[in-house]
C-alpha cells in the first residue's frame, strides 16, 4: 500500500500540490502558536519583593487578624522573624508632572520600611525613614525620577501630592521586572494604607539550616488552627509559588501571553482545518476516474480509503519539513513585534523545545486523516460505473446525516443567539465569537447544498442580463458544487471572522456608552489613567464653586447574601460586583431606574441592589442583606432601593464611609461631579483640571461621553496579528485552490474550443464564475455576521443595525473578487496555453 501510494503520490504531484501548500501554511500558524504558547508555560515569575522569605503567607487582598498570626508564626521552632508586610498603591512624578508608571503594567506601592527585609532592599546609600515626610527609593524609580539621597520626590496620596526628602536609596537582590517600590516609616504607611486590614502578606524567615518544607508545613498547620475553616482566605507559599503570592492581582506577561495566543491557536487551528478539508475534498474529488479504474480492477472500499490515507500522511510529512521551520521563524518574529509593542518584556525568552513542533504536526496529522477520511469516504462507496459517470459529470449527493448534523448546528446556534437577543445569555466574553465558529461548521456541512441553492438563485437575473459567458458561468457551478464550497468556505470563513471580532468590541462599546448615557445624570467624569484617584480629589471637587454634588466611585470586593442564611448556604451571590459612593450624592449623579424604594434613603446602614442580585437573592425593599468583605470584615444593611440599570454597573451600591476601610485600595476608579443649576459648566471643568495636577492619573472629561475604555494593548495587537493571519492565509489557500481546480479544467477548455468558443470568451466565463463565487461567499459572510451582531446589539444597544467597521471590511469586501479574478484569469491563460486545452489535443486531454 505504501509502494502504490507513492507512485500515486509522484504520477499526481499536481492534484496534491494545493493540499501540500494549505498543510504546510496550516502548519506554519499552528507551529508559530504552538511555540509561543510553550514559551509562556516555560516563563516563569521570580519573587521580587519576597525574594528574601523562606515562606509567604499571602492574602488575596489581606490577611485577616495578621497579628494573631505573626505572633502564632514567632512562635513556630526554626523561625527566625515573622514580617508582615503592609502595601498600598502609590505613583511618583517626575520633575515635568508626568507620572512614572511602573514597569510592564505591574504595582508602583508604598511600603512600611520594616518589611524591606523581605526583598532585601540593602541600602545603596543613606539612611532609613526617620520621620513621617521621609521616603527610601528603590533604585530603578530613583533612576527614573532622576532622585537623589538629600532631594525631594513628589508622591500621591488620598489627598493629593506631596513632598518627600529621599532619605535613602535602596538595592532589590536582583532589578525589579515589574514593580516599583517606595518604603515610608511605619506610621506614615498605615495612614496611607487608610485600611482596617492593611497588612498584604507575612513573610517568614528561617534560621539557618532549617528544613524550608518542614516549616512550610508547620505554617500551614498554624494558619488552619487560627483561621479553620476560613484558611482558604489566606495562601501559603514557598520556592517559586512566593511570586504567585506577590503578584496575584497583576497578570503576568506569561499568562497575559498564553490566554492570547490559546484563543489565537485554537482559531489558527480552526480555519486551518476547513482549508485543509477543502483542498483535500477537491483533490480527491479529481481523482475519480481512477478510482473508478481501481475499483473496476477489484480494488476494495478499504484499500481506497488506505491508498489516500497513506498519501496524505505522506504529504503532512513532506509539509512538516517545510511548515515547522516556518512556524519557529513566524514565532520568532511574532515574538520580537510583541517585545518591540511593549507587550512582552525583551527578558521573555522564546523558548523552541520538541513538545510544541511535534504536537502540531501530530495535529496537523490528525486533522488531515480526518479531513482524508472524509474525502474518500463517498468515492470509495460509489460503484466502479457510477465513479466513472460522476466523474465527467460530479452531482453531488449529501448524506442524510450530514443534512441532518447540519441543520442541528444551524438550529442549535440559532436558539444561543436568540437567547442573546432577549437577554437571557450574555454575548459577551467571547460568546458571539464562538458562535461564528458554530455556524461555519453548520455552513461547511451544508455547503454544496446552499451553494447550489444560491447558483439557481443567481441564474434568475444573471440569465437575461448576460446570456451566454454569465448564465454559462453559473451553470458550471451549479454543476461543479465540490470545487465551488472549497472556495466559497474559507472566503466566508475568513470574512465572518474578520467582521466579528472588528465589530463585536463596537457593538460592545455601543451598548456600554448607551448604558452609560441612561444611567449618567453627572456634568463631568473623571476617570481613573492609572491605579486610582485619591480619595481627595471628590472631597475638594464637591467643595469648589458651582458644584451641586461630588462624589468618587470606589469598587470592592466582598460576597452578598441574605443576612438571615447560614455561612453554607448556596443563596449566597458569590463575587458580586460592589461599588461605593457618598449616599447623598448618588440621587444627584446617576439615574439607576429604581424598580422599589429610593436612592433617597440610601445612609450608612442601607444598601441598593442590582435587580438581577436582588433576584437572585430574593430580596427586596425593606429586607436585610449582608457582605462578607474580602478582608473578613462582615456588615449587614438594609435594603433601601432596588434598580434596574445594574448592566456594566454593579450588583450593590454601598455607603462609601464603611465601605471604604475594607477596600483593597482606597482609590475611585472614577469621580462624578454634578454642576449646580445656573453654574458655569467651563469654569467648573477648568477648576476640575486644576485640581487634577494634585492627583497624577486623573483625567477630567464629559459626563456625556461616558467612560468606556478600550481593550489593551496585548489584546489588540493579537487580534491585529490574528486577522492578518487568517486573511493572508485564507488568500493563499484561495489562490491555490482555484489555480489548481482551473488547471484540471484543461479537458474542459479543450470541448469549449472544440464547440468554437474563442480563449476570450472562456476567459470571461472564468472571470464571472470567479464573480459569483464572490457574491456567493460575501452573501454568505453577510448571513453568518449578521446572524452574530444583529442578536448582539439589539441585546445591548436596542438597534437591530449594529456598529461596523466599515473600512477595513469594505478593503476585504472589494479585495476578495479581484483576487479571485486575477487568480482564475492567470490560471486560465496557462491552461488554454496548454496542448491538451486545444481542439487538437482533446484527445489526450481526454486520456
Amino acid at each position: 500500500m505504501l509502494r502504490l501510494a507513492w507512485r500515486t503520490l509522484s504520477d499526481r504531484r499536481a492534484s496534491w500540490a494545493a493540499s501540500f501548500v494549505a498543510l504546510v501554511l496550516a502548519l506554519v500558524m499552528t507551529t508559530a502558536c504552538a511555540v509561543l504558547l510553550e514559551s509562556s508555560t516555560r516563563a516563569g515569575s521570580a519573587a521580587e519583593r519576597y525574594a528574601g522569605a523562606d515562606v509567604v503567607v499571602g492574602g488575596q487582598p489581606f490577611v485577616p487578624r495578621a497579628e494573631e498570626l505573626r505572633a502564632a508564626l514567632g512562635r513556630l521552632p526554626s523561625v527566625e522573624r515573622a514580617v508582615p508586610e503592609l502595601s498600598f498603591p502609590t505613583m511618583a512624578v517626575d520633575a515635568s508632572g508626568r507620572a512614572v508608571e511602573a514597569p510592564w503594567d505591574g504595582p508602583s506601592l508604598g511600603h512600611a520600611w520594616d518589611s524591606a527585609v523581605l526583598g532585601p532592599f540593602t541600602l545603596r546609600s543613606g539612611r532609613s525613614p526617620a520621620g513621617d515626610r521621609e521616603v527610601v527609593l528603590d533604585s530603578a524609580l530613583a533612576e527614573r525620577l532622576d532622585a537623589g539621597v538629600g532631594g525631594t520626590v513628589r508622591l500621591s496620596g488620598a489627598d493629593g501630592l506631596r513632598p518627600y526628602r529621599v532619605s535613602g536609596i535602596a538595592d532589590p537582590p536582583r532589578e525589579p521586572a515589574r514593580q516599583y517600590a517606595v518604603f515610608h516609616t511605619s506610621r506614615e504607611a498605615r495612614r496611607l494604607a487608610d485600611s482596617a486590614q492593611p497588612v498584604r502578606a507575612l513573610g517568614v524567615r528561617a534560621e539557618d539550616g532549617a528544613d524550608v518544607a518542614a516549616l512550610r508545613r508547620q505554617v500551614e498547620k498554624a494558619v488552619d488552627d487560627l483561621y479553620g475553616d476560613d484558611s482558604g482566605t489566606v495562601v501559603v507559599a514557598s520556592g517559586a509559588g512566593r511570586a504567585d503570592a506577590e503578584f496575584w492581582d497583576v497578570p503576568s506577561p506569561a499568562s497575559v501571553l498564553s490566554s492570547l495566543v490559546g484563543t489565537f491557536g485554537a482559531l489558527s487551528l480552526f480555519v486551518a482545518g476547513f482549508v485543509v478539508s477543502g483542498t483535500l475534498t477537491l483533490a480527491v474529488a479529481g481523482r475519480l476516474t481512477e478510482i473508478g479504474l481501481l475499483r473496476a480492477v477489484a480494488a476494495t472500499k478499504g484499500q481506497i480509503r488506505r491508498m489516500i490515507a497513506v498519501e496524505v500522511l505522506l504529504v503532512t510529512v513532506a509539509a512538516a519539513l517545510l511548515g515547522v521551520p516556518g512556524g519557529i521563524g513566524v514565532a520568532a518574529l511574532l515574538h520580537r513585534v510583541l517585545v518591540d509593542g511593549e507587550v512582552l518584556p525583551p527578558s521573555f525568552p522564546l523558548a523552541v523545545g520538541p513538545v510544541a513542533p511535534w504536537a502540531t504536526v501530530g495535529l496537523a496529522a490528525v486533522v488531515a486523516q480526518l479531513a482524508a477520511f472524509a474525502a474518500a469516504r463517498r468515492a470509495s462507496r460509489v460503484r466502479p460505473v457510477e465513479v466513472l459517470r460522476e466523474s465527467a459529470a460530479p452531482v453531488p449527493r449529501l448524506g442524510w446525516r450530514r443534512v441532518l448534523f447540519g441543520v442541528c448546528v444551524l438550529a442549535g446556534a440559532g436558539a444561543c443567539l436568540g437567547a442573546v437577543a432577549a437577554g437571557r445569555l450574555d454575548g459577551g466574553g467571547g460568546t458571539a465569537e464562538s458562535m461564528v465558529l458554530v455556524l461555519m461548521v453548520g455552513v461547511a456541512l451544508l455547503a454544496p447544498l446552499i451553494c447550489r441553492v444560491a447558483g439557481a438563485v443567481l441564474l434568475v437575473p444573471v440569465r437575461p442580463l448576460l446570456p451566454r459567458d454569465g448564465a454559462l458561468a453559473v451553470r458550471n457551478l451549479l454543476r461543479q458544487n465540490v470545487r465551488l464550497a472549497a472556495t466559497v468556505t474559507p472566503l466566508v470563513l475568513s470574512v465572518s471572522l474578520t467582521g466579528t471580532l472588528l465589530c463585536v468590541p463596537l457593538v460592545t462599546s455601543q451598548g456600554a456608552e448607551r448604558a452609560e448615557r441612561e444611567r449618567l445624570v453627572a456634568d463631568h467624569v473623571v476617570s481613573a489613567a492609572g491605579p486610582g484617584i485619591g480619595a481627595g480629589y471628590a472631597e475638594r471637587a464637591a467643595r469648589l464653586p458651582g458644584v451641586a454634588a461630588a462624589s468618587g466611585q470606589l469598587s470592592l470586593g466582598g460576597e452578598l447574601s441574605r443576612a438571615d442564611s447560614g455561612d453554607g448556604d448556596a443563596a449566597a451571590l458569590v463575587g458580586g460586583s460592589l461599588v461605593a459612593m457618598r449616599a447623598e450624592a448618588v440621587p444627584r449623579l446617576l439615574d439607576l431606574g429604581v424598580r422599589q424604594g429610593s436612592l433617597g434613603r440610601l445612609d450608612g446602614t442601607s444598601v441598593a441592589l442590582g435587580a438581577g442580585a436582588a433576584a437572585d437573592l430574593g430580596v427586596s425593599v425593606g429586607d436585610r442583606v449582608r457582605v462578607d468583605w474580602d478582608d473578613g470584615g462582615r456588615d449587614t444593611y438594609r435594603v433601601a432601593a432596588v434598580y434596574s440599570r445594574d448592566s456594566g454597573f454593579a450588583d450593590a451600591l454601598l455607603p462609601r464611609a464603611p465601605a471604604a476601610r475594607h477596600a483593597a485600595a482606597p482609590l475611585d476608579d472614577r469621580v462624578l461631579v454634578r454642576t449646580a443649576p445656573g453654574a458655569d459648566r467651563a469654569a467648573v471643568e477648568r477648576e476640575l483640571r486644576a485640581l487634577a495636577a494634585d492627583f497624577p492619573g486623573a483625567r477630567v472629561g464629559d459626563g456625556g461621553a461616558g467612560d468606556t475604555s478600550g481593550s489593551g494593548a496585548a489584546a489588540g495587537l493579537f487580534v491585529l496579528l490574528l486577522l492578518t493571519m487568517i486573511n493572508l492565509f485564507t488568500a493563499v489557500s484561495v489562490v491555490n485552490t482555484l489555480s489548481m481546480a482551473t488547471a484540471a479544467r484543461r479537458r474542459e477548455f479543450a470541448l469549449l474550443r472544440l464547440a468554437g468558443a474563442q480563449s476570450a470568451q472562456v476567459l470571461r466565463m472564468l472571470a464571472w464564475e470567479a464573480v459569483l463565487t464572490c457574491a456567493v461567499a460575501l452573501l454568505l459572510a453577510v448571513a453568518v455576521c449578521g446572524a452574530v451582531l444583529v442578536p448582539l446589539s439589539i441585546a445591548l444597544t436596542g438597534s437591530a443595525v449594529p456598529a461596523l467597521a466599515a473600512g477595513p471590511l469594505t478593503a476585504l469586501a472589494a479585495g476578495a473578487p479581484v483576487l479571485t479574478v486575477t487568480t482564475v484569469t492567470l490560471a486560465g491563460l496557462l491552461a488554454l496555453r496548454s496542448s491538451a486545452a486545444t481542439p487538437g489535443g482533446l484527445a489526450k486531454a481526454v486520456s
